[in-house]
Parts: C-alpha cells; sequence; structure tokens
C-alpha cells in the first residue's frame, strides 16, 4: 500500500542534509553508525509500518482490549504485529549493544518511530526511550540486569512505569504506595497504581513494571519515594518464570482515544506477597524521575510529530483527490470543470499550515535528540557541557509546543476533510483523538510550563541560554545571504533577539520580586519559545534547501531568480520541486505564524495579573 505515514524524503533532508546525523560515527559512542545503516534502517521501519502496523491501527481501535480472568487481552491485530516488531529488533534500537540492542543514537531512534506513532496504542505498549529497561540500564545491579534486561531488550518481555496514583496528580509527595523490607533484602509492595499506560498485555510473557514507593519509615512526601523492579511472574533463580506475584489488574481505563492501548489501574499486594527489589540508591525516586523525563520529553515529542505526519500526508491525499468546486479564475461560470479541494486558496492554506508545522516538528524532535547524543558522545568536555545546556533547554519546550501543535495540525486536516473528517471511515479523527494524549502524558502541559520558568531557564546563569542564542543566531547568518531567503533571515533575527529579550525581562521579574509575572506566562512563554525556535529550524532548512535549488537551477541554465523559469524548471524536477517546497514552507511559516509571537511578547510585558485577582466564584 502507498505509503501516508511519514515522508521518507524529508525525513533524509532533515537527519543528512540539515543536522548531518551521520558525523555521530566519527565518536567513539557511535562508530558503528553510518550513514547506509542508517538508511537501511530507516527503509526497513518504513516498510514494516506501512505493511504490518497501519492496517492494526482502525481496527485496534474498535477492538479494545479486555480484561480476561486477571490479564488483559490486546486487539488480535497486535499479535502479528509484535512477532515482526521483534523480528526486526526494534524494541532493543536504543539499548545498549552491551546488552542486546542496537545502541543507535536518540537523534536516530527518533526517526526510526517516527513511522509508527500512527499506531500509538501500539507503539506505547514497546519499549522505548522513557521505560523500564532504560531505567534498567542505567540503575540496575548487575544481578538485575542478567535476571531482567535482556528479556525486556528483546522484546520478550514488557517494560512498564507505575508512578501515578488517582489521588496524586502532579504532586507525586502524596502518593501511598509503601514498601515493606525483608529479610532476604527483597521487599514487599502495597498500594494502587493507576492509570498506568500499557499496564498489562498478553503480548508478553512477563512484565516487569518499575513502581514508584515508600520505604516504611522514609518521608512523607516526593523525597521519600524510592524504585522498585515488580514482575508479573517471579523469576526463578533459573531464569525460568515462577508463580504469579500478589498484584493485580483492576479495571481498564475507558478513554477518548488509545482504545487499542490497556491503560490499567493495579493493585499491588492485596494479600500482602507482592515481591519488589530496590533498584538504584533508596528515596531516589524522583531525582531519577526528572532525569528521565527528559526521554520522556522525547517520546511525546516523537507521537506529536508522528501522527502529524501521517495526518497531513492522510488530508493532502484527500485535497488531491477530493473533487468540489471550480477553480477561483473560473468565476460563476457552469460549464468550468469541477477541480480538486487543493486547487482552492483556503484549502491550500490549510494544507500549507499543517506542511510547515509537520516539518518543522520534525526538524525539532530530530536536533532535540541530536542534542542528547553530543551531549553523550562529544571527547571534548567543553562541547559535551554546551551540547547537554541546549538539550535542557529545548527538550521540554519540544514536549509542550509539539504536544499542542500535534493536535491543531490534526484538527487542521478533519477540517480539510469537511464531514468525512468526523466519520469513522477515515483515519484523521482516530488520529485526533490519539493525539491529544501527548499534551496529558508524563505531568500536564502547564505543570511542565511552570517547572520550566522556575527550574530551567535559568539553569547554569542563564549561560545555557545564552548558548542556545547565540547557535540560533550563528546558524541564521550562515545562511543569511543565500539567494530567495535574505528577507526570511531578517524576520527570524529579530524573533531571537526578541527571545533573548524576553528571557532577560523574566530573569528581571524574579530579582524585582514579580516571579508571578513569568510563573502566570509560563504556558505562553513555552509557546512563544517554541514558535521562534520552529521558524529558526524552517529556516535553517530554507537555507540548506535554497543553497542546492540554486546550484541545480545554474546547472541547468536557469536563474534562479527568474521566477518563470524556476517555476517550469520546479514542475518537472522532483528533487528540485522538494527543494522549492522546503523553500516555500518555511516563509510561510516566517511570514504568517512567526509575526504572531510578537503578540505574546506584548502580552508578556504587560504584566497583566488578572487570573490571580478574579474571585474563584466570578468565573
Amino acid at each position: 500500500m502507498k505509503n501516508l505515514l511519514v515522508d521518507e524524503r524529508d525525513q533524509k533532508f532533515v537527519l543528512f542534509e540539515q543536522l548531518r546525523v551521520e558525523e555521530l560515527g566519527k565518536t567513539n559512542l557511535y562508530g558503528h553508525i553510518s550513514r547506509d545503516v542508517i538508511d537501511l534502517s530507516l527503509g526497513a521501519a518504513v516498510d514494516l509500518a506501512v505493511r504490518e502496523s497501519y492496517p492494526t491501527m482502525a481496527e485496534a481501535d474498535r477492538e479494545g482490549c479486555r480484561l480476561e480472568d486477571g490479564c488483559v487481552t490486546v486487539p488480535k491485530g497486535f499479535k502479528r504485529l509484535k512477532e515482526q516488531y521483534v523480528k526486526g529488533g526494534w524494541p532493543g534500537v536504543v539499548a545498549q549493544r552491551v546488552n542486546g540492542g542496537m545502541g543507535y543514537p536518540m537523534s536516530v531512534w527518533a526517526a526510526l518511530s517516527e513511522g509508527f506513532m500512527h499506531n500509538a496504542a501500539f507503539a506505547w505498549t514497546m519499549p522505548k526511550p522513557f521505560c523500564t529497561s532504560v531505567l534498567l540500564e542505567a540503575l540496575g545491579s548487575g544481578e538485575q540486569k542478567n535476571k531482567y534486561l535482556k528479556h525486556l531488550v528483546s522484546g520478550k518481555w514488557g517494560p512498564i512505569v507505575a508512578v501515578n496514583e488517582d489521588g496524586s496528580g502532579c504532586d507525586p509527595g502524596l502518593q501511598t504506595t509503601v514498601a515493606v523490607k525483608q529479610a532476604d533484602g527483597s521487599y514487599r509492595i502495597k498500594g494502587t497504581k493507576g492509570p498506568v499506560t500499557g499496564g498489562d498485555s498478553d503480548l508478553f510473557e512477563n512484565i516487569v513494571c518499575l513502581v514508584a514507593a515508600r520505604v516504611e519509615g522514609d518521608p512523607a512526601n516526593e523525597t521519600g519515594l524510592s524504585f522498585f523492579l515488580v514482575p508479573k511472574y517471579i523469576v526463578n533463580p533459573d531464569g525460568s518464570l515462577g508463580r504469579r506475584n500478589d498484584y493485580s489488574i483492576v479495571e481498564i481505563e475507558r478513554k477518548l482515544g488509545l482504545n487499542g492501548s490497556p491503560s490499567c489501574t493495579i493493585n499491588f499486594g492485596e494479600n500482602g506477597g507482592c515481591y519488589g527489589e530496590l533498584v538504584g540508591e533508596q528515596r531516589q525516586a524522583m531525582a531519577v524521575l526528572m532525569q528521565s523525563l527528559k526521554s520522556g520529553y522525547l517520546c511525546c515529542g516523537a507521537l506529536a510529530a508522528g501522527i502529524s505526519s501521517t495526518a497531513y500526508l492522510h488530508t493532502l491525499e484527500h485535497a488531491r483527490n477530493r473533487i468540489q468546486g471550480v477553480h477561483i479564475s473560473q468565476g460563476n461560470n457552469p460549464e468550468a470543470p469541477r477541480v480538486p479541494i487543493i486547487e482552492h486558496p483556503d484549502v491550500r492554506r490549510m494544507l500549507l499550515w499543517m506542511k510547515s508545522h509537520t516539518e518543522g516538528m520534525r526538524a525539532f524532535l530530530y536536533f532535540s535528540a541530536l542534542c542528547m547524543d553530543k551531549a553523550a558522545a562529544e571527547a571534548d568536555p567543553v562541547e559535551r557541557e554546551r551540547w547537554a545546556g541546549m538539550m535542557e533547554l529545548l527538550l521540554p519546550i519540544l514536549r509542550i509546543y509539539s504536544a499542542d501543535k500535534g493536535f491543531r495540525v490534526t484538527e487542521t486536516g478533519v477540517q480539510v476533510h469537511g464531514r468525512y473528517g468526523f466519520f469513522s471511515d477515515y483515519p484523521i479523527q482516530q488520529l485526533l483523538r490519539d493525539v491529544k494524549v501527548a499534551s496529558i502524558w508524563e505531568i500536564a502541559t502547564g505543570v511542565h510550563a511552570l517547572l520550566y520558568v522556575a527550574q530551567v531557564m535559568g539553569r547554569n546563569e542563564g549561560k545555557d541560554f545564552g548558548a542556545l542564542l547565540q547557535e540560533m543566531g550563528r546558524i541564521t547568518g550562515e545562511y543569511a545571504r543565500i539567494d530567495g531567503v535574505q528577507d526570511l533571515a531578517a524576520d527570524v533575527g529579530q524573533r531571537i533577539k526578541l527571545l533573548g529579550e524576553i528571557g532577560t525581562y523574566f530573569a528581571a521579574c524574579a530579582q524585582q520580586g514579580k516571579m508571578l509575572v513569568p510563573i502566570a506566562n509560563a504556558t505562553p512563554f513555552a509557546h512563544f519559545m517554541g514558535e521562534i525556535c520552529m521558524g529558526w529550524l524552517l529556516f535553517w532548512q530554507a537555507g540548506v534547501a535554497a543553497k542546492r535549488l540554486n546550484t541545480m537551477c545554474r546547472d541547468n541554465r536557469i536563474d534562479p531568480l527568474n521566477a518563470v523559469e524556476r517555476g517550469k524548471f520546479v514542475a518537472g524536477n522532483k528533487e528540485a520541486a522538494f527543494y522549492d517546497g522546503k523553500v516555500q514552507s518555511a516563509r510561510f511559516f516566517i511570514k504568517n505564524v512567526l509575526p504572531q509571537v510578537d503578540g505574546l511578547a506584548a502580552a508578556i510585558r504587560n504584566e497583566d495579573l488578572s487570573i490571580m485577582a478574579v474571585h474563584n466564584d466570578s468565573f
């Protein structure tokens, strides 16, 4: 079937022409990675996604999950898909090679995972950068790794993270799950967790839960939480599976979307015998969780970018095939032929809005992941620190911005479909329901934004923020004189300067005791910064594309500044059309979307605190 999941050409443009990720192969950590390896992996991932994953998406949404005899049965189509997924080695993409994984960089994982995100219910049951196996690699003892890790990396066993409790929400200090130490050094876990994403599944022989609990006597707040490995089936000394552990699946949550994903409520230790093993140090769960949330941000960004990609490509296909109305140039001519709706100005506006945001989010995702890679792989400690600083600043914004914009992109796709977008026969409505969770998962958007302005922006006394602005300015300057994008460079440079001004303004507010101003504007600021980052990344793409397109034109004896000649050339050359599309996509965003940040900046500087002044009874 036709690939309407991910734009493979744009993936390779971002990876190799914009970011040059193959250069990671020069480092010791990623010396096994090459352009050829990445190309082959990308092709295999897209093939599996199109051939096996997409056909199960709607079926799984209709079928849902069932709880029978204490175990969850997932949609039947997932069984074959999982077999193929495991056969390809995809569960271990980011796991270290010494543990049986592929040891791929996060930037490559981001690209490989993108094509599977349309089927989020399945994708979220499988190992990913934010899951038990990755945390076990970092924190587990040698014995724990030998016992659990190879089965998690291979996809034979399933990983889940059980932190949430219904009564605690975003305040982990209210959690009540307890752990009682035993004479043999193990623990007995007692409490209720939920909803737990992918909490149980018959896809796996065993499931290993990473559970946050408080050891008896530890502080009754977030500092007292520890992490425990809690297997569904106890693992015997010889590696075989023993008895069912003392925890039960209480119910499957009924949801707006992700119907094929078993979000469960789990009771641990109803009979006092729930076995658990401390992983890492005692009372370190929150520190570990906050650190691992960086991978969670990346996962949410991948979900939003992947679903946006699928929504855009399906919408584009519909717009090319849906015949409705006459071309605007024909007026009321009753004899005029009917045209595809892609010919209509407002549809073109919506499509270009979707295209620019989808391509920008893809670049935002890959670049943020590349920052993680370079922070881990660079030999020079100064360079490692520089990339780590940009990673800290960008990942939360990626998560906040992409989660909300992914929903808007998909919503716009519904609008282009018209009434058909509301019908279950078309996948766009499911994509809309499924992507919404990205702004809620791993703490809601507003809480992340609050943490960002309170803790992240001023990291390293603002030096990291300054380094990011410097990098943005450097790349903008590199392409500022390329024919076809010179005016865009001025627009982007102006907004990068504005980002710096608002950062300085927030710092001044903090010094003047007006911290409530940045706190009240935390979410607007996250979108403000996200919009500017997107404008910068799209300009970077436009610079690369315009440079290449200008060379192609001159090689074919065409004046790149002659719109008529260039238009004819683009119409007959697929590669030229691609590069021209990159320039036009960036131009649309920078000229039509990016100026909105000026209004956001003005609103922030108003220092209006009516949200705090209004009485509760006045809402």
